[in-house]
């Protein structure tokens, strides 16, 4: 009896552990499957994805002076004068400046584990400075200065300047004169000051435009040339829509005006090898709207640096023509408020609106231009503003122009 108790107990401890052996065994391996799957899913993610804790990846085909560590004295790299300064101006327009990329020891301080990446054909970051990423072809691309040189190359199609020029217009107009002569000889040069207090008015105008175009000059100018765009207009265009026209924007000076008083060995601050004096970081995030399609000026073949730099920064009207009209009889004041101009601050250099009162401003829709296309506006919400504005056409009208009126002046 006993034997049979002791037999059914062994029994049915053997069946017990059939059926809950399989059970123990599923549970661990899902546990074990699960465990991986958590383990995987921490330490892979897809193609593409991330994670908030990942530093973001950074891009070394690309310079920026804005990174901290790149923020640093001018001279720390750049330095003054460039052995090629010979060879990009020739004989007697050549002058000690700053006209090549810094060389590889100004790099290596800091990103020798970039330079000898196993990255083929050639590590990313020789794209900064090199034509091409290869270690057989060394040239280089073109130093954005001097701006002739850089702005007739396809490198300037995409480039924007990490800096803005601090500059005193309103200083430099009454320094500069009309009897003036730029020079460059070995014992150094100066502006002579010129007196404007026992001068007429429209005397001291007359001088202050003769001042400014002496920096300023009208760029590319159709003259008594009968082609009268930048490039050729297509055949069939209607005669409303916008094309380039030559004689658009002014020029802006450079380093070759600049140094003609601003020499090194010249007693007139800052002198030319004191780069931060005048080229400061422009701040960060803060983007400047203009008047500029790019698709547009694709469309039109417009590759020139110079106008490309120019109409990107119009923060006015898009579609002026400085040689447009009676524009070159007026005088620079009409327009721009000089002594107001602050280069580092994109808001004063915007001309306003009311600056047009002088003959695009009447009392109706017949008499100016302003008008009648604030009136096709309000009768039709959809239409676009072409006579001045190329993307700020589409916009709503600004309550700047509503008050440019002289219906909204008298109330």
């Amino acid at each position: 009896m006993r034997y049979r108790a002791t037999a059914l107990a062994l029994l049915l401890l053997f069946a017990w552990l059939a059926f809950a052996s399989p059970r123990a065994n599923s549970n661990a391996i899902s546990s074990a499957v699960e465990e991986s799957q958590q383990r995987r899913s921490q330490t892979t993610r897809p193609r593409g994805a991330k994670t908030s804790s990942q530093p973001p990846k950074i891009n070394y085909t690309k310079f920026n002076h804005n990174t901290k560590a790149h923020q640093q004295e001018c001279s720390a790299c750049h330095k003054f004068p460039s052995p090629n300064w010979k060879d990009v101006r020739k004989d007697k327009e050549a002058f000690a400046d700053i006209t090549e990329y810094p060389q590889h020891p100004s790099c290596l301080k800091c990103h020798y584990e970039q330079f000898f990446a196993r990255e083929r054909p050639a590590p990313r970051i020789c794209s900064i400075c090199h034509v091409a990423v290869t270690p057989r072809y060394t040239e280089r691309k073109p130093f954005p200065n001097p701006p002739e040189i850089f702005n007739a190359s396809k490198w300037t199609q995409d480039f924007i300047s990490d800096f803005r020029i601090s500059f005193s217009h309103d200083t430099h107009v009454e320094l500069v004169g009309e009897n003036f002569e730029p020079n460059r000889k070995a014992e150094g040069s100066r502006f002579e000051r010129v007196s404007f207090t026992q001068q007429k008015q429209e005397k001291k105008a007359e001088d202050n435009d003769k001042s400014c175009a002496f920096c300023h000059q009208t760029y590319q100018p159709q003259g008594k040339d009968k082609e009268e765009f930048v490039t050729p207009r297509p055949k069939g265009l209607a005669d409303d829509r916008f094309w380039l026209k030559k004689g658009t924007f002014k020029t802006t000076p450079n380093h070759a005006t600049c140094f003609t008083c601003h020499a090194p060995e010249g007693d007139v601050k800052p002198t030319s090898n004191e780069c931060a004096a005048c080229h400061k970081l422009a701040p960060v995030g803060q983007t400047e709207r203009a008047d500029f399609d790019p698709k547009l000026a694709g469309v039109m073949g417009i590759t020139d640096g110079n106008i490309l730099t120019k109409w990107r920064r119009r923060s006015s009207s898009g579609t002026f023509r400085h040689e447009g009209g009676i524009h070159p009889d007026q005088s620079c004041a009409t327009c721009h408020k000089v002594s107001a101009i602050n280069m580092l601050d994109v808001k004063t250099l915007k001309v306003p609106v009311a600056a047009c009162d002088v003959c695009h401003i009447g009392e109706s829709a017949d008499e100016g231009v302003l008008n009648a296309e604030i009136e096709k506006r309000k009768a039709n919400p959809s239409f676009r503003c072409t006579k001045c504005h190329i993307t700020f056409g589409i916009e709503p009208i600004p309550e700047s122009h509503l008050k440019a009126l002289p219906k909204a002046k008298t109330k």
